[in-house]
């Protein structure tokens, strides 16, 4: 059987929320098994050896990875594994932004990391609740936001991503 793990850091749910409908996607449109983890367990987590694929999925907090996640990445050798890696993030969610936090937060951190070659990776949008915004957002983002949080997920780019994996996994 394919085997998958999902390992993800959150700070809001998005990544969490994201994950769980991969995984959905996954199961019943590719037959495929899958785990998810959340790497605030990291000493828990599942043993490599026993998958063929790992999706790695962390949101951004303060432009940066979440702690865990991006130790996963860095610890952990990938030999013989088709990894695909995903963010969540705000700025991914704004058309005019996404360049950037892809650039910043995704193809950066992969840089330092070049034993690690994804097979797929993303930049999805994220969810913040509007409380945390004085401290993290600037003013590019504040102006376009409701009352509550920003939410600027678009859930067919993750449905659409999940199906490309799906495609490369069952390869």
């Amino acid at each position: 059987m394919n085997e998958t793990l999902i390992v993800f850091g959150t700070r809001y749910g998005a990544t969490t929320e994201a994950c769980a409908e991969i995984q959905k996607i996954l199961e019943r449109e590719f037959k495929l098994h899958v785990e998810i983890w959340d790497l605030k367990d990291y000493r828990a987590c599942p043993d490599l050896s026993d998958f063929d694929n790992i999706i790695i999925g962390s949101g951004i907090e303060y432009g940066k990875w979440v702690e865990n996640t991006e130790k996963y990445l860095k610890e952990n050798k990938f030999t013989d594994k088709k990894v695909a890696i995903f963010i969540s993030s705000s700025y991914a969610g704004e058309e005019d932004l996404y360049d950037y936090a892809k650039k910043n937060f995704l193809d950066k951190v992969l840089e330092k990391y070049p034993h690690v070659q994804p097979v797929a990776q993303a930049a999805f949008g994220g969810r913040i609740p509007k409380k945390e915004l004085p401290n993290i957002a600037d003013e590019r983002l504040l102006g376009r936001l409701p009352e509550f949080q920003i939410d600027n997920r678009d859930w067919d780019k993750v449905r659409d991503w999940a199906r490309e994996l799906g495609n490369i996994f069952t390869q």
